[in-house]
């Protein structure tokens, strides 16, 4: 995949996630009630612990691998990010 290509994939990932967040919050009015700001800190906090791992592992695999792309491992990064955080919400959404 090239880097505009990359960059489109990105730019679309991202829009989606935030008309997607904001339409859920809209709807659910989660945002103005105590659980929801919970669910949202919890789920902020995971999300954290997992991308500071995965920088970890990025920062060493990219200076022990030369044919991987550092463009591509922090834009890999980037999507787990915004997924991962919308995925921990709607568990924590259900668990709590």
């Amino acid at each position: 995949m090239g880097s505009e290509a990359l960059f489109i994939f990105i730019a679309a990932a991202t829009v989606i996630y935030w008309v997607v967040f904001y339409r859920f919050m809209k709807e659910t009015g989660q945002m103005k009630d105590e659980r929801g700001r919970r669910i949202n800190q919890i789920a902020s906090e995971r999300t954290l612990i997992i991308l500071q791992v995965l920088l970890l592992i990025a920062i060493l695999a990219v200076d022990n691998l030369e044919w991987l792309d550092p463009a591509k491992v922090l834009a890999l990064i980037y999507v787990v990010a915004i997924f991962g955080h919308a995925l921990m919400r709607y568990h924590y959404s259900r668990v709590m």
